[in-house]
């Protein structure tokens, strides 16, 4: 008899357990971040993430939209009212007029490395006293650097895009020779390595040399990579009409340097040579 029980013990805990990984598997299957839309967007660029409220969320005459990360609070609005993180001041924003419209979209501004993740999106329903959040959508934001290859002549102004405000340094690494160590040849805080002009969020380098070829790297203030740019540094090109005008200068030049009594000198010994008819 108490082998009996025992069994039925047994089978009770399988059967309990199949349960609960069917259970489980179900949870895991209906969970929001089984349907995550992924979208991408350069440092420094706009991020759109994508949100559409359903038919029956549309009705609500003032959406009270909410989206969040795992940890933090990102945006907020309902009417002209609106709460934005603090890792998001001054960046987040679902426009009114296009959430009326059922478009609940996050835009975010001058996106940060530190922004790539997941987000969800929620819509608060009720009264202020008893308020639900139903979930809409999750995305997953992908945050990507820059990476460029440039061709500039000798003696010819390099210009780098910084992208945003973000950009702290710019280091730089001669392709020649081998091995060469990386040199700060910019800081935002000044410094006496700074060879480059800041302009309208570009650094300029005047009058390249062959030395100026190599790698270039704009960082931030945590040290990550916002752009790489490989610069390669030709020799000048002269067009061929250039060279053609600058001949007949010269040539015209060396004419009017002949003394006018060498000219006539020369007419004469010219006539006396022509044969006889």
């Amino acid at each position: 008899m108490k082998q009996g029980a025992e069994t039925s013990d047994m089978d009770r805990y399988y059967w309990l357990s199949i349960y609960l990984m069917q259970w489980l598997a179900i949870c895991v299957g209906s969970s929001p971040l089984s349907s995550v839309i992924h979208t991408s967007s350069k440092v420094g660029h706009q991020a759109i993430l994508p949100c559409t409220m359903t038919s029956q969320l549309e009705r609500t005459q003032t959406p009270h939209i909410q989206w969040q990360t795992v940890q933090d609070l990102v945006f907020e609005r309902m009417g002209e009212e609106l709460f934005q993180g603090e890792a998001f001041r001054e960046r987040a924003d679902v426009p009114e007029a296009m959430l009326l419209r059922g478009n609940c979209s996050l835009f975010l501004q001058d996106v940060r490395f530190s922004d790539e993740g997941i987000y969800e999106s929620y819509l608060v329903v009720g009264e202020s006293s008893i308020q639900n959040r139903v979930y809409i959508q999750s995305v997953h934001l992908k945050v990507i650097d820059h990476k460029s290859i440039k061709s500039i002549e000798v003696g010819r102004d390099l210009i780098l895009d910084l992208y945003t405000h973000q950009a702290q340094l710019v280091i730089f690494q001669n392709s020649r020779p081998e091995g060469t160590p990386w040199t700060v040849v910019w800081n935002r805080h000044g410094g006496k390595n700074n060879t480059g002009h800041l302009y309208d969020n570009r650094l300029i380098f005047r009058n390249v040399t062959a030395r100026s070829a190599g790698m270039y790297k704009v960082l931030d203030s945590q040290g990550l990579a916002l752009s790489t740019v490989k610069v390669s540094v030709t020799e000048r090109v002269i067009p061929r009409e250039s060279i053609v005008l600058e001949s007949k200068a010269a040539f015209g030049k060396g004419i009017m340097s002949i003394p006018l009594p060498s000219i006539i000198i020369l007419s004469l010994a010219f006539h006396l040579v022509l044969p006889l008819n």
